[in-house]
């Protein structure tokens, strides 16, 4: 069985999936493959890098470090060891193309996957918690948004989510309470949506052409009367911020509640 050694100062996973990836081109290949990541130092590249040579193994890297990147080439050549330097020769052609030194910072690649993952989760908390849903999962939330209907909630939820907040939105319809476990969490992160009853009015008439809802939904007295509930309901929760959503799109509402519940220097996601 060959052997191929793939050598790496980040996770290594980049590298693995190439050579998967042009491995399985050659259906009769009996090989085995072993990843060897997080290699700082020449003294532990040279350790690696001598047991491959004893294993008669075949070396891919994907160094980001040119000092590392040479090391491996030069041990390869003196040795006669076949290799394959992945990342090198890219990095080489986008320095002189953008006209940029490289960072060689291994760690980078990393941090956007963590960051991806991290969106990841985040849309599927929100799409598990959009509408009320899932109340016992509340705790969870980075934000949790309370509003009447057609006050964007579903809509600002998802662009939170996409930029990595959990976000749980709750409806408020007077006559209903509202899940207890809304009031046993932080209520600091719990963000009041609030909207102009006549800009309402219309938006719900829109929505009520192609429904069936009741008469009532759009009748400006009672939807003057379901502002007037959130606002007292707001009143009452004072460590709830408030967030006011008239003519505002879904972008400038979502960076507003991003600032109202983590402050005006808050950039963890930008």
């Amino acid at each position: 069985m060959k052997k191929i050694y793939i050598l790496s100062d980040g996770t290594g996973q980049s590298g693995l999936h190439i050579v998967r990836a042009a491995i399985v081109q050659f259906e009769r290949a009996r090989t085995k493959m072993m990843l060897f990541h997080d290699i700082d130092t020449t003294a532990a590249l040279k350790k690696i890098l001598d047991q491959a040579k004893a294993a008669k193994a075949l070396i891919a890297f994907t160094f980001v470090k040119k000092e590392m990147r040479d090391y491996a080439s030069m041990y390869c050549m003196k040795h006669e060891i076949l290799h394959h330097d992945i990342l090198g020769p890219l990095i080489f052609n986008l320095a002189a193309y953008l006209k940029q030194e490289p960072l060689e910072t291994p760690s980078l690649l990393r941090r956007v996957d963590e960051r991806y993952f991290k969106r990841i989760d985040a849309i599927e908390y929100t799409l598990g918690h959009d509408d009320g849903r899932g109340p016992e999962r509340l705790h969870e939330a980075d934000i949790v948004l309370v509003g009447l209907s057609r006050t964007s909630k579903t809509p600002t939820s998802f662009y939170l989510a996409q930029e990595g907040y959990k976000v749980a939105n709750v409806p408020i319809v007077p006559g209903i309470a509202l899940p207890e476990e809304l009031f046993e969490i932080d209520q600091h992160k719990v963000v009041c949506l609030n909207i102009d009853p006549e800009v309402l009015q219309k938006i719900r008439k829109v929505r009520q052409k192609n429904s069936k809802l009741r008469p009532s939904y759009s009748d400006l007295k009672n939807v003057f009367a379901e502002v007037e509930y959130v606002w007292d309901l707001a009143r009452k929760h004072r460590s709830w911020k408030a967030v006011d959503t008239t003519n505002k799109s879904v972008e400038e509402t979502a960076w507003e509640i991003i600032h109202a519940v983590f402050g005006e220097e808050h950039d963890e996601y930008s």
